[in-house]
């Protein structure tokens, strides 16, 4: 069944239906205001971190995504009362009609029902630390009306999210005060005017307010049937302790064909409400703040454009999946409707791999992310797996958290700084190839020769940074030469101890190829014959202990045992599918092996939801593998298909020259290709999720936790790098792809260290790969790199398959 469609022309998804069988959300802010809002406006708002600064209340674990940020209309001649977005006063679908736009940093939510057209749309300015919610009612009937409407959020009563659920001394330490159609909400007295205030604003002088939660809802009330709503006008309650809500009323009289339109600001410090408020009396402000939204996005999208004959692919890469990738390096993983801010920092492997995909349309943040990741690293070369980057910030390390109580407490260095034990063996690695992937984009070279310090004390450079990563993979290896899996690889399950990741050593293998090309463009070549030297050292590691003769594929590792994990004579975990993939995009193993373990991927792995983790899924507990083998089967690391890994198969399949396999996988996980089967899927058709069922779970086919997962900058860097071929360098564009036989060719407008090219490829033959000839703007180039052209040039570039 349909619940909705892709708007393409306006970057929207359109819900048509709000009964969707969970909750599907968007991300609202582009830089330290967020909400997390669901298409019946749930959700909850935050500053900076979603555990320590809190603003408004949310209820996890809920059969509703309550509370959140609802506007309520009531018809004051007959009472009855309605909320614009279906929740959570939850009109019969029969009476009322409701739609819900998710776009790019905003949502619109619409309801018609008896005579009354009302639209919200939610969306956080650029610049600006606030939420507007744009309210437009209209009167479609052929009499007068009268309506009131009512805002509704209810505060977080406490800045740090685990205190909502625990800390009953919050409830007695904070306070509500109303002036002046501003309801202005005090965390704590006597500290920081920034973020110890919230406020709740609107346009409108309000006939009524509450800024008590228990007034405003009634006694044995909840969202749904509120009893300041019922009756018609709020008790106008403020005052401190217990919990708290922004409730703002105003009575409207509209005559047949008339609107009014106003506006709720919700906020973060003292007195800025009042502020805001006058500038977005004026309605032009609240017209011009949306369109910096929209041209916030258009400027992203804009460097990277693509048509082709695959409509899921455009859509995604267009949009959707860009704006997700977007979405994790700026919220990293804590802040969903799954992950609700119980914890926060920054994941080391998450972070690297999520900076990968955006520095052409975000490269401050790819940069900032970087920083943040290299002061997180330790001397030895580790990374800490996970870490708040203001520990390591020397403009914060000063602040302490008597001074504002929503800082994050500092704690002391035995705390920040790990042992070998805790560590996570690939985590460091996937710094090296981002940190490449950054300069080619921006040609920020002297970014590698910047100063940054250790976690640990003492300082290097960027470059230095790498080596001491590369080295410490080198250093920690078994009695094959293959790395150790300590704590866990990227495989959180997977626990080998003293064992050895296969994974980590290809990883290694990728890592080590990137820097030596990274290193020949610098001249380093000391290091150019070092590197070199030591990566011919895992390849030869890889293929002497790795390959499984059998079964055709590599396995995933050895215990500390050294007994072998995924091999063909083994009833369970058979076949693993970041050994394989990552053995070929790697570059590390040969063209006949390569396509084997590929082969033995789509045989074993496949399926038309995407390709599992490993198969069969483990079903007896083995402790020297890890915790993987006492989750459920079908489910997370144990044999679910686990969305993150996907994109290497993609990139794999590129590597052996097979468009139509790569296309295969790709299409099998993207989820605009799930739009018509939601009561299977479940979660959000325009966001990829971190798992799906696996086949030997009863649910197989349901996707979970979406949003905030590593697949979708590997998506979006797997399709246009690989897949469509068009990936930066030291020297130039190259210019590679790897399409299905079928495509006729396609277009690519990339935006490249400002200078434009509109590349065309044309595929005559029905091939895969290879390019034939390339021209520049009518004249031919020898190879397939296109040098670097001209700031402010629009470039045609002609590309012929063959």
């Amino acid at each position: 069944m349909k619940y909705g469609y892709f708007d393409n022309e306006n970057r929207e998804y359109v819900i048509t239906r709000p009964d969707v069988p969970a909750p599907w959300t968007n991300y609202l802010g582009t830089e330290k205001f967020c909400t997390v809002i669901s298409h019946n406006a749930g959700g909850y708002s935050f500053y900076n971190s979603p555990e320590y600064n809190r603003v408004t209340k949310f209820r996890p674990n809920a059969t509703f995504d309550r509370p959140g940020h609802y506007v309520y209309l009531r018809d004051d001649e007959t009472g009855d009362y309605w909320s614009i977005s279906w929740q959570p006063v939850a009109k019969s679908l029969d009476e009322a009609t409701y739609e819900v736009r998710h776009g790019l940093s905003y949502s619109k939510f619409k309801c018609d029902y008896n005579g009354i057209v009302a639209t919200k749309t939610l969306f956080v300015p650029v610049g600006e630390d606030a939420e507007v919610w744009d309210v437009v009612i209209k009167n479609t009937s052929a009499q007068p009306r009268t309506i009131s409407a009512f805002s509704f959020v209810e505060f977080s009563f406490s800045h740090i999210q685990s205190d909502n659920q625990n800390h009953q001394m919050s409830l007695y330490s904070a306070g509500t005060e109303y002036k002046d159609g501003v309801i202005e909400y005090d965390l704590y007295y006597n500290t920081n005017d920034f973020e110890g205030f919230y406020y709740l604003a609107s346009t409108f002088d309000p006939d009524s307010y509450d800024g008590q939660r228990d007034s405003f809802l009634g006694l044995y009330r909840d969202e749904s049937n509120p009893l300041a709503v019922e009756q018609g006008k709020c008790f106008n309650t403020a005052q401190t302790c217990y919990n708290h809500c922004g409730s703002l009323h105003k009575q409207f009289v509209l005559q047949p064909g008339e609107e009014v339109r106003f506006a709720y600001i919700l906020g973060i410090g003292k007195g800025l409400g009042a502020k805001l408020r006058t500038k977005y009396q004026n309605v032009a402000e609240i017209d011009a703040a949306f369109a910096g939204i929209k041209a916030h996005w258009d400027e992203r999208c804009a460097k990277f454009q693509v048509k082709s004959p695959n409509a899921g692919l455009d859509t995604m890469i267009n949009a959707w999946t860009l704006y997700q990738a977007e979405t994790c390096v700026v919220w990293s993983r804590f802040a969903s409707f799954i992950e609700v801010g119980g914890r926060t920092g920054l994941g080391y492997r998450d972070t690297a791999q999520d900076a990968i995909s955006v520095p052409h349309s975000n490269p401050r943040m790819t940069r900032k992310r970087l920083v943040d990741l290299l002061r997180g690293q330790v001397k030895a070369g580790y990374g800490l797996h996970l870490f708040d980057p203001d520990w390591f910030d020397p403009e914060k390390a000063d602040v302490k958290p008597s001074k504002s109580p929503t800082v994050v407490p500092t704690p002391s260095d035995e705390d920040k700084i790990h042992g070998i034990e805790d560590t996570c063996s690939d985590d460091h690695l996937w710094l090296v190839p981002t940190i490449c992937n950054y300069v080619q984009e921006t040609g920020e070279e002297t970014f590698l020769d910047e100063s940054i310090p250790y976690a640990d004390g003492g300082v290097a450079t960027v470059y230095e940074h790498m080596k001491a990563a590369l080295d410490f993979s080198a250093e920690y290896v078994g009695q094959t030469g293959i790395c150790k899996g300590l704590r866990a690889d990227w495989n959180d399950c997977l626990n080998l101890g003293g064992g050895e990741s296969a994974m980590v050593s290809f990883l290694h293998f990728w890592a080590l190829q990137s820097f030596v090309e990274l290193a020949k463009y610098r001249g380093e070549q000391a290091d150019v014959d070092k590197y070199t030297l030591m990566a011919e050292g895992v390849r030869k590691a890889c293929e002497n202990h790795l390959w499984d003769d059998e079964g055709g594929w590599y396995i995933r590792g050895l215990t500390k045992d050294g007994d072998k994990i995924g091999t063909a004579q083994q009833a369970e975990g058979r076949v693993h599918l970041e050994s394989n993939t990552l053995a070929v995009l790697s570059g590390a193993v040969s063209q006949e092996r390569g396509e084997k373990a590929m082969d033995a991927v789509d045989e074993n792995l496949y399926s038309e939801y995407g390709l599992h983790l490993n198969s069969p899924s483990f079903a007896t507990p083995n402790d020297d593998i890890g915790f993987v083998t006492r989750v459920y089967q079908g489910v997370k690391e144990n044999g679910a298909i686990f969305s993150h890994p996907n994109p290497w198969a993609w990139v794999a399949e590129t590597k052996l020259g097979r468009g139509d396999r790569a296309m295969k996988f790709y299409d099998a996980l993207n989820p605009y290709n799930q739009n018509d089967m939601i009561e299977k899927r479940i979660a959000e058709p325009y966001s990829y999720v971190q798992f799906i069922m696996g086949r030997d779970h009863q649910d197989h086919g349901r996707a979970n936790h979406p949003w905030l997962t590593g697949t979708s900058g590997w998506a979006y860097y797997a399709v246009t790098n690989f897949i469509l071929g068009v990936r930066t360098g030291f020297a130039g564009l190259e210019i590679d792809p790897c399409v299905p036989t079928n495509w006729p060719g396609f277009e690519v407008t990339r935006q490249w260290r400002g200078a434009t090219y509109n590349i065309k490829v044309e595929n005559p033959n029905g091939v895969s790969k290879g390019v034939k000839s390339i021209t520049v703007n009518g004249g031919a180039i020898e190879g397939n790199v296109v040098p670097v052209q001209a700031e402010g040039s629009i470039n045609e570039v002609v590309v012929v398959l063959g």
